[in-house]
């Protein structure tokens, strides 16, 4: 039974009926609109995973080959360390790119820019930013409880991965976002992966000081620069996945219902599934794993 509570306080449950006819509504919202299914079909379509080494950014790489029928590009800040990456490339050198990236580095994105123009031929019409920060195991940094914890360093880091590499990346990967619409393409795509607990007015628990910062700051990031690029028509989005069992979430698990803790697989379907039901008019939304709206 599913049941709702009126602004006066009163819960009331949905008939069969009812709910039936919500969940048709939700199913019929994830729909790809007629502009992902032409992007996914367009074989001379490009589309960038950041991030892609492991974790969602891998997933999702290793997904989007079974929708995306164009050429797909892969960055990570380490190739040769990327094993897995690898072997997709390996399997269909022909449709796959590898390309070194480091987000913090901007000559570093730059130059990754500039070999995704030369070899797609300057168009880019998808793009999935992954790469984020939470904790780090090699110094043992975590998210931090209350404010005597607060460290300076630590900030910063968050920072430079989680909201400069944001802006980075859209300075020089938007470009060729923006030739696509010129030569013709209804819109293009750039989402980046967010989290819940960036979002202000959603904050009832506190702490986590840096991590909330910063994505907060790219939430700001993708709502002002989809003012800019909306009406050259490249969209932008941020997207929350769920609590995903991935290294980044691992620590965080115990208090996480089995059902909410989603396989990395199933993440990746859910947020390319979320990406296909967009159209240009939900530029600068902030959407769940379930296209649900959350506030900023």
């Amino acid at each position: 039974m599913i049941s709702f509570a009126f602004s006066g306080g009163r819960v009331k449950s949905l008939s069969s009926n009812t709910r039936s006819a919500l969940l048709v509504c939700r199913w019929a919202s994830m729909q790809a609109t007629d502009a992902a299914k032409a992007r996914n079909a367009d074989v001379e379509a490009a589309a960038l995973v950041v991030g892609a080494s492991r974790g969602i950014g891998l997933a999702i790489s290793q997904v989007l080959p079974k929708r995306f029928k164009g050429k797909i590009f892969c960055a990570c800040r380490n190739p040769d360390e990327a094993g897995a990456l690898g072997a997709l490339w390996q399997f269909n050198p022909e449709r796959f790119t590898i390309l070194k990236m480091d987000v913090t580095e901007e000559a570093s994105v730059s130059e990754a820019a500039e070999k995704l123009k030369e070899i797609s031929g300057g168009r880019l019409d998808l793009l999935i930013n992954t790469a984020g920060i939470l904790h780090d195991k090699s110094t043992s940094r975590m998210p931090e409880r209350n404010l005597s914890q607060v460290d300076a360093d630590w900030m910063i880091e968050n920072f430079k991965i989680n909201t400069v590499g944001p802006a980075l990346v859209m300075k020089h990967f938007t470009p060729l976002m923006i030739t696509s619409r010129k030569e013709g393409r209804v819109f293009s795509l750039l989402a980046t992966i967010s989290a819940r607990v960036g979002s202000i007015s959603d904050n009832q628990l506190g702490g986590w000081y840096s991590y909330r910062i910063s994505k907060a700051a790219q939430n700001q990031l993708s709502r002002t620069s989809s003012l800019e690029l909306k009406r050259r028509g490249t969209a932008i989005v941020a997207l929350h996945p769920g609590t995903v069992n991935t290294d980044l979430s691992e620590p965080f698990q115990g208090n996480v219902r089995p059902e909410k803790l989603f396989p990395v697989d199933t993440a990746a379907v859910q947020l390319l599934d979320v990406i296909d039901s967009l159209d240009i008019s939900d530029s600068g939304k902030f959407f769940d794993y379930a296209r649900e709206p959350i506030e900023w």
